[in-house]
C-alpha cells in the first residue's frame, strides 16, 4: 500500500492524492477497479470515490462501465505528448501525417485507445477541411470509428466482448449494431489489414485506418478521412498506399 510518508506529510494532502493515482495507474495498462485502488493507496473510501470522479470528469482518467477498471485518460496523455514533444517517435509520425495530408489532400488523424473509446492525439487538417466531429481530445467509441478497429484488430473475440457493451449506441444509420458486426469487421482489417468507417460516426464521411505497432505491439492508429463523395477507386487506393508506407516506415523505428 502506497501511504504517505514523514516527508510527504509536508505536502498538500489531496494534491498528493491525485498525483499518486496517476502514477499508481500508469503503472498498470489494464487499469484497476476501485477496490483494487482503494488496497493500494491509503486513501478512505469516502474520499477516494470523489477524487476519481472528478478525476474521470476532466479525462485525466477514465472509467470503462463494462470492465469496472480505471486507466489513464486522454488528458494526462496529451500533458505528457506535450512533455515529450521532443520525442523522435512523435515527431516521425507527425511528419509522416503531414507528408500523407499533402499527397492526398484529406485529412489525417492519429488515435490511441482509451479504455473503450478512442481519443484523438494528433490531427493533421485537409486543405479543403470538411466538417469532422473528432479533433484532438476528443473521445468516441472504437466500434464506430476506423481507428478503433484498427486498434483492436488483433484482439481475441472474448477481449472484444470483455470491452464492448452488448448493443451500440447509434451515431448514424450505418453505426454498427452489436459486437457480431464488430467482429465481422475485426476480421476484415486482419484480412486486408485496412480498417473501415463507412459514415458510422457521420454523414457522409468515410475513414480508412491502419494499425500502428510499436515494440510489437498495436499502439495507434493511423487514418485518412475524407467525404464519401471524394473517394473513388483510385483516390481509395492512394490513401492506403500512403498509409501503408507511412505504417512501414513508423514501425522500423521500433521493430
Amino acid at each position: 500500500m502506497i501511504t504517505m510518508t514523514d516527508e510527504s506529510t509536508k505536502l498538500h494532502r489531496t494534491t498528493y492524492r491525485v498525483l499518486t493515482l496517476l502514477s499508481l495507474l500508469s503503472r498498470h495498462e489494464d487499469g484497476l477497479t476501485f477496490t483494487e485502488i482503494q488496497q493500494m493507496v491509503d486513501i478512505p473510501k469516502g474520499t477516494l470515490s470523489p477524487i476519481l470522479h472528478t478525476m474521470e470528469h476532466m479525462r485525466f482518467i477514465s472509467y470503462n462501465s463494462t470492465t469496472g477498471r480505471y486507466c489513464i485518460g486522454v488528458n494526462t496523455y496529451l500533458a505528457g505528448k506535450v512533455y515529450g514533444r521532443s520525442d523522435a517517435l512523435l515527431q516521425f509520425i507527425t511528419e509522416e501525417m503531414h507528408q500523407i495530408v499533402n499527397t492526398c489532400s484529406e485529412t489525417c488523424q492519429l488515435g490511441i485507445l482509451e479504455g473503450a473509446n478512442v481519443a484523438y492525439v494528433a490531427k493533421v487538417d485537409s486543405p479543403s477541411p470538411i466538417r469532422l466531429i473528432s479533433d484532438v481530445g476528443k473521445v468516441f467509441p472504437v466500434y464506430c470509428t476506423a481507428i478503433g478497429k484498427a486498434i483492436l484488430s488483433e484482439c481475441s473475440r472474448e477481449e472484444v466482448e470483455e470491452l464492448l457493451p452488448e448493443t451500440f449506441p447509434s451515431y448514424t444509420a450505418h453505426t454498427l449494431k452489436n459486437v457480431d458486426e464488430f467482429w465481422n469487421q475485426l476480421t476484415e482489417v486482419r484480412r486486408t489489414g485496412f480498417a473501415r468507417d463507412f459514415e458510422e460516426i457521420t454523414d457522409g464521411v468515410t475513414c480508412i485506418a491502419v494499425p500502428i505497432h510499436i515494440d510489437g505491439n498495436i499502439a495507434y492508429g493511423l487514418s485518412v478521412t475524407t467525404p464519401s463523395y471524394r473517394l473513388n477507386d483510385e483516390k481509395r487506393e492512394l490513401i492506403e498506399s500512403l498509409l501503408t508506407n507511412a505504417k512501414n516506415r513508423i514501425e522500423r523505428l521500433h521493430a
